[in-house]
């Protein structure tokens, strides 16, 4: 599935947090004048954001689909290289689920945890997804390696989707432009049976195999027996896209 944090916009209670519906006792340290800080405030920024998610359980597997600390969908830790690691987050370490997390920060930003990145206080800079030294960097490269970033800004100032393979908000939003959603960037089921009837799949709201064939037939990609949107595909439909 397209990637959607688990977790409602809720206001974290002082005492008590709620997650996934139950409810998790969390106590902090009460000090003079009642000023201590909570412990959702302590730690590094990838700390807090994970308490939000899952409590600070970066194992966590509850069956909901999303797994780990920061809460990955199957398809976005696929998408962006976490199998390398292992097959969920949940079976990661933390250190490698915080390490594909940065690549995902970098592309789609915050907003990839909307409310819990605004709890945590995430952003790119001091969720280590923006190297403060990238401008030197970037000055160092050779003119072979910046011609294809220049195609790629050009690209995108056209409004064209880049060709990564990530299915990010903006290819998102091309998607439901194509099958007539609510173009916001964020696939819901209702997206989903939109897409699923527009490739001539059961809209049972659902992307699974079945879905992913024919969605692989129609727009002209390699039936690969993935099971989930493999990048591969995701790649194919954003040349589709960006054609039709």
């Amino acid at each position: 599935m397209f990637y959607a944090p688990k977790h409602s916009a809720r206001r974290p209670h002082p005492v008590r947090r709620r997650m996934a519906g139950i409810g998790l006792a969390s106590f902090a340290t009460v000090g003079a004048g009642l000023a201590a800080p909570s412990s959702a405030q302590a730690g590094t920024v990838w700390d807090r954001l994970a308490e939000c998610e899952s409590s600070g359980n970066w194992s966590i597997n509850t069956g909901n689909g999303f797994y780990g600390g920061l809460q990955f969908s199957y398809s976005t830790w696929q998408a962006f290289g976490g199998q390398r690691y292992a097959r969920t987050a949940d079976r990661a370490t933390k250190a490698q689920q915080i390490t594909v997390a940065k690549k995902v920060l970098q592309v789609q930003g915050p907003g990839a945890w909307p409310h819990c990145s605004r709890v945590a206080g995430l952003t790119r800079a001091n969720g280590g997804a923006v190297n403060p030294g990238s401008t030197a960097t970037a000055a160092s490269r050779s003119s072979a390696r910046r011609a294809p970033a220049v195609r790629a800004r050009a690209s995108l100032a056209a409004g064209a989707l880049v060709v990564d393979g990530i299915r990010g908000p903006k290819t998102n939003a091309a998607i439901e432009r194509w099958v007539g959603g609510s173009v916001n960037g964020s696939l819901s089921r209702s997206d989903v049976q939109r897409l699923q009837r527009k490739v001539g799949s059961a809209p049972d709201g659902i992307i699974g195999p079945k879905t992913v064939r024919a969605l692989q037939a129609k727009i002209g990609a390699k039936r690969n027996g993935a099971r989930h949107l493999d990048r591969e595909t995701v790649r194919t439909l954003q040349r589709y896209l960006n054609s039709h």
